[in-house]
């Protein structure tokens, strides 16, 4: 387990690989230990890097520091503390792709892409008992058995409750379109259609869309809020391809088969 300290809280997280740097950020519910698949496929090629924000997995459990802005600067830290060379990637999951969407559009010099899993377009967009239940139970009524993981349930057991429900009551005032609108990074949205956590806007995606501006946005059909433990292999592949797109690519689609890249 490794350990940054910062302003006198600690940040605990893991490093794994070498290469491009690559910064993970997870959501409400767990830690940074969910990334660890990921993580390890990505390895040959990146040096990723994940977190758990404050109140969450092994980091300091301070109240004061459970809001949108206080996560925004706690990347900031940390990116400074490591010494982390900077343009990074940024993927964050559910709060934590909040999380990184406006860090990226306060500082988009800092980031050279983006991806965002389980978005929450819209404050209405999240599950109502995010910010009144504790977390296992939470995790028991609303996911239950069949969405249940070990990488999970574990580490959701050290969230301290008011970190969850605070940051849901926060978000949950907030229209991320104009974060959107205003992000200068390529970025891939990716979203799971059964997801119960997060909701999917009704209608199409095309305003999510803009292959010409490097937006691109992917649904998987089968996946519910934790796309990267349900189709590892396709979010996996999913990811490196968009690491390594350029300018010219105009659609990213999930692939059935992973095939490890050469250079």
């Amino acid at each position: 387990m490794s350990i940054a300290t910062v302003n006198n809280q600690l940040i605990h997280y893991e490093v794994l690989g070498r290469g491009q740097p690559l910064l993970f950020v997870h959501g409400w519910l767990g830690s940074w230990r969910y990334w660890w698949p990921s993580m390890q496929a990505l390895s040959a090629g990146q040096r990723s890097f994940a977190i758990d924000l404050w109140g969450f997995g092994d980091s300091s459990k301070e109240p004061k520091l459970y809001t949108l802005s206080a996560y925004v600067e706690m990347l900031d830290l940390f990116l400074d503390k490591m010494g982390i060379v900077q343009p990074v990637v940024l993927i964050g999951h559910s709060l934590g792709a909040a999380v990184a969407l406006r860090y990226a559009q306060q500082r988009p010099k800092n980031v050279s892409k983006l991806v965002t899993v389980s978005l929450p377009l819209q404050g209405s967009f999240i599950h109502e008992r995010l910010a009144n239940s504790a977390p296992e139970a939470f995790m028991s009524r609303v996911l239950g058995k069949s969405n249940s993981f070990s990488e999970v349930d574990g580490e959701t057991r050290k969230t301290d409750q008011a970190a969850m429900n605070q940051l849901a009551q926060e978000l949950s005032g907030i229209n991320f379109s104009d974060d959107l609108s205003a992000c200068q990074r390529p970025l891939l949205l990716v979203s799971g259609k059964q997801d119960q956590v997060v909701q999917l806007p009704e209608g199409n995606y095309d305003h999510l869309q803009d292959a010409a501006n490097n937006r691109f946005f992917v649904t998987l059909d089968q996946c519910n809020h934790f796309p990267m433990l349900q189709e590892k292999v396709k979010f996996n592949r999913l990811l490196l391809d968009f690491i390594h797109a350029d300018d010219s690519v105009t659609e990213l689609t999930p692939k059935e088969h992973w095939q490890r890249r050469v250079r």
